[in-house]
């Protein structure tokens, strides 16, 4: 029971003094509608604090005091959502992590970074891991992130949510709500495309979000529109390059808009004929069809050895 872990509570309030003493909620009127929002979502606030109270949340809090309130964030994961659902996706996504890592993972994953797949090529070293999203935590709670020799060069963020808040069929979904390059690689991110059989980083890291979600024993996949990314509405001139990242990205991957405006499929999607395919290129499909399974297959088959490993 929550009331009788009083570490957590003592780390939490430790947490609200320290964004208190923080200087952007220096201004009183900022800081109060925090708590304003925190005490219209109280009950979800304690049912937080009671999955964060095992050891590796409790030290995330500590380094992290923005961690436990991060959900009442406006637009957090996606433009449209309500702050109850903010918190039911924050809820389901820490709930299922205790389940599905073990607890050395868990903290490899929260505080470094746990290596899924590499490959080396004409003296590169292309590599993709998964770890806690940091700076950008808002648009989703884990990345899977391309580096090149070691730098980030591109990033996928997803967050385990409940299928009902993006009115899919599936029980849970991995939510895609962040598909962005780094800016200033442009050479790295074309050297690792050429020498992933012209395999994009965004395809790429989808590939291997295929794999982890296979591991995770996830079906089903979500992905957010250009229109529910925060940015969209600020960044004139750049709508359409946002669009094109998001929707024109799903679309391509066979997803299709929901009720709710997601772009749903299953995981790993279905892919087109190849008599779909325009002569000339079907080679080239297969290639680049080819090289993402294996990665995907790569991927799941390390997860699976990570988190249930074999008894001699």
């Amino acid at each position: 029971m929550l009331a009788r872990d009083s570490g957590t509570w003592r780390i939490f309030l430790a947490s609200v003094r320290k964004l208190a003493g923080q200087k952007y909620y220096w201004s009183p009127v900022r800081f109060l509608h925090l708590v304003s929002r925190l005490a219209r979502n109280l009950p979800a606030q304690i049912e937080i604090l009671r999955i964060l109270s095992c050891p590796a949340y409790k030290q995330l809090m500590k380094v992290n005091p923005r961690f436990p309130l991060k959900y009442l964030g406006l637009d957090y994961l996606a433009r449209g959502l309500t702050v109850e659902q903010q918190a039911e996706c924050f809820i389901h996504h820490y709930r299922r992590l205790t389940d599905l890592l073990t607890e050395d993972v868990l903290v490899q994953v929260l505080f470094e970074d746990l290596l899924l797949d590499e490959i080396r090529e004409a003296g590169d070293c292309f590599t993709v891991r998964m770890c806690l999203s940091r700076p950008w935590d808002y648009e989703g709670e884990l990345s899977l992130n391309l580096e090149v020799n070691g730098v980030v060069v591109f990033v996928l963020s997803f967050t385990i949510v409940p299928g009902s808040i993006v009115q899919s069929e599936a029980h849970e979904v991995v939510l895609v709500s962040r598909l962005q390059g780094v800016r200033g690689y442009f050479d790295e991110i074309r050297r690792a495309t050429k020498a992933m059989c012209d395999v994009a980083p965004p395809a790429l890291l989808f590939a291997a979000l295929c794999g982890v979600a296979e591991a995770f024993g996830i079906r089903a996949m979500a992905g957010i529109t250009g229109v529910m990314k925060p940015e969209f509405h600020f960044c004139e001139g750049e709508t359409i390059h946002i669009q094109q990242a998001y929707d024109g990205f799903f679309a391509e991957l066979g997803a299709i808009k929901g009720p709710a405006d997601f772009y749903l499929a299953p995981m790993p999607p279905e892919e087109k004929p190849l008599a779909s395919i325009r002569q000339g290129h079907k080679i080239r499909t297969r290639n680049k069809r080819a090289f993402k399974r294996e990665v995907a297959r790569r991927i799941h088959s390390l997860l699976c050895d990570v988190l249930h490993p074999r008894s001699e």
